[in-house]
């Protein structure tokens, strides 16, 4: 990996396709967060839905990734990347104007999952594209802005979506989303992108899906970052989607939550910034730090529920901002390794094979996480998913050591 510090974010802003390419994800991803806030707040305070709705919440986010994902990274992988995009976020928002219409629960949760297997095209592009216009040198620096935009949205999108369902039904948010989607559609057209080098025929077509698995065999980098990620993620999940409910027992309200995800975006935001430039020379070192803090976090919000504290809203919104920031830190040098060590004709089946095999691994965990905060009270998720971080982060230090990964 190259220093950062020779690569900085205002070299990569003078680039016009990097540029127009951040600019069509602040829409995009603003989109994303606004609607999260308002379908969650929709479910739990509105609805009043519990655990196992939740944890069905999340396997509609995430089994698109599982399922449309491989299929349609091919599809990316021989597709122009502007149409890809072009579409995508077309698609996107009309299934988000849905979304205003929906009557129960049941349609919400289908409408999450359709709009998971449009986007399941639009991330594989997105890395695509930020590998066809970035130099080398400076990936490390694109994947800490984009997650940057990621973090602002996440600040922006759900405090707006706080303050306006204090005035609108839940649903009417999605109608703002829709547009949201509409403009990144028009940004793309915009973005001038490279011609990619062809993809180069594997044969039938179980190879032809199966090449960008077949890249994480090759590295042992890659595969690495793949193993820690999937774990991770499987331990977050073991408590993320019992956020609302864990505000709610501490007396919380739909608003604060929303400032909750606000605050974890500024956490987010200035992790990016920060993961972008530092994480470049040691990536998997990067993700073990970021590990290691939220594991430790998870574990203090754990011992806050089970005994009964209830913690000052700020100090929430503090300890969100924290766990955030520690995500941040494994999720960019796991993009810029994939951009560094996947070949340009087939990375959107390298990223979408590693989100299918993150997102399979965990996908047992929400409910896992339910059946452990029905039977046991929510706190203990929380414990439980501090410890697995705690053990992950240990392990991959110890092999690191050992000079088996750099």
């Amino acid at each position: 990996m190259a220093d950062p510090q020779s690569s900085g974010y205002r070299s990569l802003m003078a680039l016009p396709a990097p540029r127009w390419l951040a600019a069509a994800s602040l829409p995009a991803d603003f989109a994303d967060w606004l609607d999260y806030a308002a379908v969650v707040a929709l479910l739990v305070f509105v609805w009043g839905e519990g655990p196992f709705v939740m944890a069905l919440f999340a396997l509609a986010l995430t089994l698109p990734y599982v399922t449309a994902g491989p299929l349609l990274s091919m599809v990316v992988d021989r597709s122009p990347l502007g149409r890809v995009l072009f579409l995508s976020n077309l698609g996107r928002g009309v299934v988000t104007l849905a979304l205003l219409f929906a009557p129960n629960t049941a349609i919400v949760l289908i409408l999450v999952f359709v709009r998971g297997c449009v986007d399941s095209a639009f991330n594989p592009a997105r890395q695509a594209a930020i590998q066809a216009t970035t130099p080398p040198e400076m990936l490390s620096a694109a994947n800490g802005l984009h997650q940057a935009i990621n973090q602002t949205s996440k600040i922006a999108g759900p405090a707006l979506g706080g303050l306006l369902l204090a005035v609108m039904p839940a649903q009417g948010v999605f109608g703002i989303n829709a547009v949201l989607s509409l403009v990144a559609a028009a940004i793309v057209l915009r973005l001038n992108l490279p011609a990619r080098p062809p993809s180069e025929p594997q044969g039938d077509f179980r190879s032809e899906l199966l090449a960008g698995a077949a890249e994480f065999r090759r590295s042992r980098l890659l595969l690495a970052a793949l193993v820690f990620s999937a774990i991770a993620y499987f331990a977050f999940f073991l408590y993320d989607t019992l956020i609302a409910l864990l505000a709610d027992e501490f007396g919380y309200g739909p608003t604060a939550f929303g400032l909750s995800i606000a605050a974890s975006g500024a956490g987010g935001l200035f992790a990016a910034m920060l993961a972008g430039r530092v994480t470049a020379k040691n990536p998997i070192g990067g993700m073990i730090t970021g590990a290691f803090v939220a594991g430790i976090i998870a574990c203090l919000i754990a011992a806050a529920a089970i005994t009964d504290l209830k913690p000052p809203v700020l100090l929430f919104f503090l300890t969100m901002a924290i766990a955030a920031g520690s995500t941040t830190f494994m999720l960019v040098p796991y993009r810029t390794i994939i951009q560094a060590e996947a070949p340009p004709d087939r990375i959107a089946r390298v990223f979408a094979a590693g989100e299918a095999v993150t997102m399979a691994v965990m996908l047992s965990a929400p409910f896992i996480g339910s059946v452990i905060a029905t039977a046991y009270g929510t706190g203990m998720a929380f414990l439980a998913g501090g410890v697995v971080l705690l053990v992950l982060a240990s392990a991959a230090l110890i092999v690191q050591r050992s000079g088996a990964i750099r």
